[in-house]
Formats: structure tokens, sequence, C-alpha cells
């Protein structure tokens, strides 16, 4: 029995259906409803809607001989849009003859099902498709971020030899933290370099993840949400110097696993991982914001205004190591604290 595919989340990978025939519809959304979320579309023109909205679909399954706009028509004007024109579309089509598959397959169609379809071969490669699709979309998207940060000779050896087969990806709850300076002159000096290895060691005292491909900023996830928030106070505490603006969101987040020099990588992928930075751009100097998500996550006990501000409070931050860039603070370079 086939697994249903899940994205680690409540969201279920969102297939429209397109056919002119009511019953054909409503015989692919039951065997494919306990699977993935299921969009029906009764003509050409509709699935053009659903496909330009906020929610395009991750994949079609798409019937070829309907009224007004067939679907070769339909799958034109998709791949002529460039929002749209990865979505992975799959023809299911009584037609079956080789210049109709030809045709479908120039116009940039995926995979091409003949009516009757066999139920366990049609889910099965559907969900084949989604994972295929959804692991392309993410090694993209992980090759624009890192392409900011490594060297040429490394992203070409990490994304066009084999090691690109051994990047994995999940898709899971967490709370992220996302720091960067506020108006302090220093952090334009200095950067986060000098309090890199602190920053690490209070991440790694608090259960925390630092990602090291932050735009030189501080990134950090946690599982839960509380000790996020705890970290997020001793940061506050151990560099005040910079007046850090933190941000800290709570959600469903990819994230990418990969080697780099022999050393193992983790980074944050996809629009979760802005969630967490957007928000921090909208703090004070200083201040802390909290996600409405993340303020449901730790519950009561954390005290916060109306705009998700954190408030003082009796709280548990660990005592951050007494050494290196923290215990220098009061003793930064000549330059530095003139450039305060």
């Amino acid at each position: 029995m086939t697994t249903p595919l899940t994205e680690t989340s409540t969201r279920l990978p969102r297939i429209l259906v397109v056919d002119d025939t009511p019953s054909n519809l409503a015989l692919m959304k039951g065997l494919l409803k306990d699977r993935f979320e299921v969009v029906l579309a009764g003509s050409g023109a509709e699935a053009l809607r659903v496909v330009m909205s906020d929610q395009p679909p991750t994949m079609l399954l798409l019937d070829i001989m309907m009224p007004d706009m067939d679907g070769y028509e339909v799958l034109r004007r998709i791949r002529q849009h460039p929002p749209t024109a990865n979505i992975p579309v799959i023809f299911l089509t009584a037609l079956a003859s080789i210049n109709d598959e030809r045709l479908g397959r120039d116009l940039g169609a995926l995979d091409y099902l003949t009516k009757p379809v066999e139920p366990a071969k049609m889910l099965a490669r559907v969900e084949a498709h989604v994972v295929a699709a959804r692991r392309a979309s993410q090694i993209e998207a992980l090759s624009e971020k890192l392409a900011r940060y490594l060297s040429p000779a490394a992203w070409h050896t990490l994304f066009h030899t084999d090691a690109v087969d051994r990047i994995s990806f999940t898709r899971q709850p967490m709370t992220v933290l996302y720091a960067d300076a506020g108006e302090s002159s220093i952090w334009p000096v200095c950067g986060l370099a000098p309090w890199s290895a602190d920053v690490a060691s209070l991440a790694g005292s608090h259960g925390g993840t630092v990602d090291p491909f932050a735009n030189g900023a501080v990134g950090v996830f946690f599982d839960e949400a509380r000790p996020c928030v705890d970290m997020a106070v001793a940061l506050r505490q151990c560099i005040g110097v910079l007046h850090l603006r933190m941000g800290l969101s709570t959600g469903v987040f990819d994230v990418a696993r990969f080697q780099l020099e022999g050393q193992e990588q983790c980074t944050l992928i996809g629009p979760g991982s802005r969630q967490a930075s957007e928000l921090a751009d909208t703090a004070a100097n200083g201040d802390i914001l909290l996600s409405p998500e993340t303020r449901a996550a730790v519950g009561p006990g954390i005290p916060v205004d109306t705009r998700g501000r954190l408030l003082p409070f009796g709280g548990r931050p660990a005592r951050a190591r007494q050494s290196g860039a923290f215990r220098g603070l009061f003793a930064l370079p000549a330059d530095l604290r003139t450039a305060q």
C-alpha cells in the first residue's frame, strides 16, 4: 500500500484536475483526495484562473479534448507565463496516438496517462512526479541562495557533480530567530565575525542550530519556540552594544542539508525562511518581535505587547559563555570604540 504523500504539515500537495466531464472529475477526486488537496476545474479557462491565482497548484492533471479551450492551449498559456512555467502537467485523456503524446510532450507535458485510468498506476506516477518536482524546486532554491555565498568552484562541485544527489531536504515545524544590527555603527565595521563562535555556543546551549548562510546576520532555528525566545533574550543581553533587531517566527520550514568541503552544512530555504528576517526588519533597535504563531507556541507566560514586542520578564536565559567576543565587549579595539 502506498503511504500518503504529505509535506510534514497540514498542507498536502495541491493537485488541479481539469476535465469537462463531471463524472470524470468526481472519479479523480475520489482517487486522489486521501493523498492530496484536490481542486477541480470544468474548463480550460477555469483551470487558468486557478493556476494564475495566489495559490497555484503543485501539479495539473489536464484533459485534452475540451470545448472552447483544449488542454494543449491551456498548457501553452501556462508555459508562456513565467511564474507558472515550471508547474508540472500530466495529460489525462482518451487520446492515445503517438502523435498526440508527442505533441503533448513537445509542449512541455511531464507525462501522458490514458483513460480509463488504472488507479494504482495513476497514483504511483502522480506521487513520483510530485516528489521529483518538489526536489527540483528545492534544489533550484538552494542553488540560488548558495550562489551568493560559495565560490564558483564550490558551487559547481555541489550542484553539477554527483554531490547534488546527496543533498537532502526535510520540511518540519520549527521556530526561527533572525537578528541583524540596528543603528549600531560597529556592525558595518566588523560584522558578526567577532561574535560568531559565541553565537554558535549560545545557540548550542539552547538547543538551536545556526544557519551559516544568513546574509551576514544571525540565523538560528529551533525545534521548540521557548528555547528560541530564551536565546533571543540572552543574545540581547550579551551583545547589547550592537542594538540587535530580532524577529522570531514559528511555522513549517524547509531545511537543506549538504556536504561542503567535507563538513555537513544546513540552511533554510523557501518563503518560510524569510518570515523571521522580514519581522526583524520591522523591529526597533534592541527589540525582539514575535510572530503570532510564536506567541501562541510559547503560551501566555511570555509577556508581549500588541505588536508582538517582547517585554522584560523573569525568564530563564542560559548563561552565556564568558569568553571570546562576549568577554571582550568592553575592551573593543580603538577603531571599533570610535565607531560606536
